[in-house]
């Protein structure tokens, strides 16, 4: 994908959660069955240090509150607003320790933000995220960044929208000129998105299909441990893969 074009959809992106931080959090509330799935994954050691790229409004930092046990939480997300949000969705969590960091998973020095040497934990999610980001090359950077931050017995998991796999979203994708670009410009499984809830707003995403999620595992080096399907009315419209670092 060609800079320029890179640039103008990752500007979207930031556009559309800066419009929409408050009804796209009201809409952000519920544990749905693929997120539930994941707690069963979580290792389990305590205190669990999780890392949630791409936290929003720190959803998964309070379903990791029922664990009922400590948990060290950071939360990394780029939009402000969204980040103001999670401090007052998690305020009052009784388990969980949250820090939230703001950082653009564009910029290749965002991991730096957590630290130097950045830390190591026991659990990364990074959950509708990646889906987000333009351009083959930029989601494998940022997924040998989320390997970085596991531990060595850690797991990393990640989800993506099977949008395309749904005709009632499928049909909902608008031309490429409301970005000012065309179909030449974007690559196979990119779209743009109306968002019509409580404001209007147009956001990029990219169906990260299982070959690709395969593929963006084996070139940060990691194994695949599990991928399932789950959430939505069709009960399969986001993929999950479960990754961990090779076994010696």
């Amino acid at each position: 994908m060609d800079p320029a074009a890179r640039d103008r959809l990752l500007e979207l992106n930031r556009r559309f959660y800066a419009t929409v931080a408050e009804p796209f959090h009201a809409t952000r509330q519920g544990w749905t069955a693929g997120k539930v799935k994941l707690l069963d994954y979580a290792p389990a050691r305590r205190p669990l240090r999780v890392a949630d790229i791409g936290c929003g409004n720190a959803r998964f930092a309070v379903m990791l509150d029922s664990l009922a046990a400590p948990v060290f939480y950071t939360g990394v997300d780029a939009a402000p607003e969204l980040l103001a949000l999670a401090r007052s969705h998690t305020a009052a969590l009784a388990h969980v320790n949250v820090k939230l960091v703001q950082a653009d998973l564009a910029d290749s020095g965002w991991i730096a933000g957590l630290g130097e040497p950045p830390p190591r934990f026991d659990m990364v999610v990074c959950l509708a995220t990646l889906q987000h980001l333009p351009g083959y090359p930029l989601r494998a950077q940022v997924m040998r960044s989320l390997a970085e931050l596991l531990a060595d017995d850690g797991v990393l998991a990640v989800s993506a929208w099977q949008f395309l796999s749904s005709e009632r979203f499928a049909a909902k994708q608008i031309a490429w000129s409301a970005a000012g670009l065309s179909p030449a410009d974007v690559e196979e499984g990119d779209a743009l998105l109306p968002w019509k809830q409580g404001a209007y707003a147009i956001r990029y995403v990219h169906q990260i299909d299982e070959d690709e999620m395969r593929r963006l595992a084996a070139d940060a080096g990691l194994a695949v441990r599990s991928i399932y399907r789950a959430d939505g009315k069709e009960g399969n419209l986001n993929l999950y893969a479960l990754l961990s670092r090779p076994a010696p």
